[in-house]
């Protein structure tokens, strides 16, 4: 299998050292953002790790009872997200400002698997299958909020005036690339949609996305006319490179700078940019320049 250079991004061991990762992400501006937790007696305390081209940014959030899942800046403020929830009513989205003070909540719904935001403040959620098929907002598969948390668009309603779209069963994949465009690939058919100014949308569904390799991954990039995914639910440890154009798949094996292979865990993608996260380092693949020099 041919090899694909990534870069090493972040030592995790050292950025965090003795705190929990709970969550590693990717901002709007393709930036890492990383939620780590500990517990200090009954009170859970989270740290923020921003990671720009300036460095490293630590934000410290106040004590709370339960561990957020997710976060993403919002505006000059970030947002922390508790991904599990039992009814309609019960805020699991709180906005902290910088001094840790408490801006607002909302309500989310249940079963959020991705939490995306963009410089304009929309929240972008997809949910997995027990919060499609649960009780709360979420059954829509993907949903859009404003900074105060009310809806401005529901995947369900596109759905219901084009009926090409199918359902989603669970959000398998999300790639919020600016304010107007929107990437979601999800269960049961692994269909990539594209949505533009939240009304018009673009749809792939060929039978190349329902087979391996790339059936079942959880984070892709995007440049162009191809789509870079990490691995499905086969070929643990490679990247899969889809174009729209020619409807091919070509897989590689990621290796880092000394073309060492990297055996990552799992992936987070943004934009052009797939990051592959192991026990100890994050590494950065950009689509962008890997189709400059292929």
């Amino acid at each position: 299998m041919r090899p694909l250079r990534a870069i090493r991004k972040v030592n995790l061991e050292q950025l965090v050292e003795n705190e929990n990762i709970q969550n590693i992400s990717v901002d709007y501006n393709g930036n890492l953002v990383i939620l780590s937790v500990t517990k200090d007696g009954g009170d859970t305390l989270h740290s923020i790790f921003h990671v720009t081209a300036s460095g490293v940014r630590k934000i410290f959030v106040p004590p709370v009872k339960e561990a957020f899942l997710h976060v993403q800046p919002l505006r000059e403020h970030w947002l922390l997200v508790n991904g599990r929830v039992m009814d309609n009513q019960t805020h699991n989205a709180f906005v902290y400002d910088d001094q840790q003070g408490l801006v607002t909540s909302f309500h989310l719904g249940d079963g959020i698997e991705h939490v995306q935001t963009t410089d304009q403040g929309d929240i972008w959620v997809g949910y997995f299958d027990e919060g499609v098929f649960g009780d709360t907002i979420g059954t829509s598969g993907l949903l859009c909020f404003d900074q105060k948390g009310d809806i401005v668009f529901d995947f369900d309603a596109l759905v219901k005036l084009n009926k090409k779209i199918p359902l989603i069963d669970d959000c398998y994949a999300l790639n919020v690339i600016t304010n107007d465009i929107v990437y979601v690939y999800y269960f049961g058919d692994f269909p990539i949609v594209a949505l533009r100014h939240k009304s018009e949308y673009e749809l792939w569904k060929d039978q190349l996305l329902k087979r391996p390799p790339i059936e079942g991954s959880q984070a892709f990039s995007i440049w162009e006319d191809h789509v870079l995914f990490s691995h499905g639910y086969k070929e643990k440890g490679t990247v899969h490179l889809y174009s729209f154009t020619q409807k091919s798949v070509k897989s590689y094996l990621p290796v880092n700078e000394e073309g060492e292979v990297i055996h990552y865990e799992f992936a987070t993608g943004r934009q052009h940019l797939l990051y592959l996260v192991t026990e100890n380092t994050v590494y950065q693949i950009d689509l962008k320049l890997c189709l400059s020099s292929f």
